[in-house]
């Protein structure tokens, strides 16, 4: 059976060899084997609704005449996309961050569905791993966090185990609504268009240099998210003002301190979703890649908080995430796949970084009767960006994941000391 690969979905089959448009994830626990976990994700995402629930990890992608197509892989095989990693024991974290960012390198085998998780069964004394890495044509994070929940449980206060559940409807696809707001799209489109089209790219030392495709990975300690809900409480702000606060000072930190250079902005290409509350999620891509440009150079954190509530504020009360992804429509719809793509990567160079922030369960989890003891994710970043921040709250802490082009950041880790200092700085609020 084929199925035409949708006009958002196909945007993201163009991996580059320096960009793989690819969703990196891992996640630590308890002692698991191989074997174990493939019976698990057969049994709760392969078979899940007798089949047809996530039914798009059976297919691979297939090109006709130049047109892609879902295709079933009459080969499919779970032993085939759930395999041993090339090294089966580390000894520690940063050995753990060297192999992810050494397979975030690596293109997906071309000949089977677009994913592939590897075990590593022994990570130090008592830990496991699994790597997650799965293309952004099958789906966004919003679809694809629902599946890695129907792979785990929470633990509830009487340390049962329940379905997991995360915040997957970002109040973005409230923005959707409003008759006056819809009615005006047509007549702001243009004059949104234009200015991202006259934005001047950032040029420093995380932007503007040519990436080379080899990456690295990090994260950061987990924080303890009170903290930040307390200064988003004594800022009058919301807990992704803080976040992004946290995001223009990293950045600002680390250029300071490893090129000598002051910013007084920062251009990010944030996702936002915008399906409706009432949506059926399904798999596949439904957000608008939205620029904004954060206040930076600001010392003090709760002064920075300050400025970027009133860039967030601008941003949730106007059309442009709507205006962006009818954008993205008309572009991939209208025009033929080298220009809209060509269009595409022209407005991505305009930003320094991809960030995103999931806000994930707030109760520990289980998988397979093991508990996770960490979970991280690295968004892929198109076109000549080279940097990446994923931010993930979990189980009452918040973290984030750095995948960066080694060109631009050679050590990954000293970009994650700038956001640890970061969260440090909230404490004095």
């Amino acid at each position: 059976m084929r199925e035409r690969v949708s006009a958002h979905d196909a945007v993201w089959l163009q991996d580059t060899a320096t960009n793989l448009m690819v969703i990196n994830g891992v996640f630590i626990t308890d002692r698991i084997d191989l074997a174990t976990f493939r019976e698990t994700f057969q049994q709760r995402v392969i078979e899940a609704g007798g089949g047809a629930q996530y039914g798009r990890f059976r297919d691979r992608v297939v090109s006709i005449r130049g047109v892609p197509y879902w295709e079933t892989d009459p080969g499919f095989d779970i032993a085939r996309q759930i395999i041993p990693a090339r090294e089966n024991e580390l000894p520690t974290i940063e050995e753990l961050q060297r192999y992810i960012g050494e397979e975030a390198s690596a293109p997906l085998p071309a000949d089977r569905p677009p994913w592939q998780f590897q075990v590593i069964e022994k990570l130090g004394a008592d830990s496991s791993v699994v790597l997650a890495r799965i293309h952004h044509s099958i789906g966004d994070g919003v679809s694809l966090i629902t599946v890695i929940f129907a792979l785990m449980e929470e633990m509830t206060a009487e340390h049962e185990t329940a379905p997991a559940r995360g915040s997957i409807r970002p109040a973005a696809g409230a923005m959707r609504k409003g008759l006056l707001k819809a009615m005006s799209v047509p007549l702001a489109a243009p004059g949104i268009l234009l200015r991202r089209l006259l934005w001047r790219p950032d040029r420093h030392a995380l932007h503007g240099a040519k990436v080379s495709g080899k990456k690295q990975v990090a994260w950061t300690a987990p924080f303890d998210l009170a903290i930040i809900k307390r200064a988003r409480k004594q800022l009058d702000a919301t807990v992704n003002d803080v976040l992004m606060a946290v995001v223009s000072g990293a950045f600002s930190r680390y250029l300071a301190r490893h090129a000598g250079e002051t910013i007084d902005k920062l251009r990010i290409s944030m996702p936002v979703n915008v399906r409706s509350a009432h949506e059926p999620l399904r798999l596949g891509n439904r957000f608008a890649a939205v620029p904004l440009e954060l206040p930076a150079g600001i010392e003090h954190i709760g002064d920075r908080v300050r400025a970027v509530k009133l860039k967030m504020d601008a941003l949730k009360q106007s059309v442009v995430p709507i205006v962006v992804y009818g954008i993205q429509s008309a572009m991939l719809t209208l025009l033929p796949q080298g220009v809209s793509r060509g269009l595409i990567d022209f407005l991505a160079n305009k930003c320094t970084a991809v960030v995103t922030n999931v806000p994930g369960p707030q109760r520990e989890l289980t998988l397979a009767g093991r508990r996770v003891r960490g979970l991280m994710f690295w968004v892929p970043q198109r076109a000549d960006i080279g940097v990446g921040i994923s931010i993930l709250s979990f189980a009452g802490c918040v973290q984030v994941g750095v995948l960066a082009d080694t060109v631009l950041v050679p050590d990954a880790r000293d970009l994650v000391r700038a956001f640890e200092e970061e969260f440090e700085a909230l404490r004095a609020i």
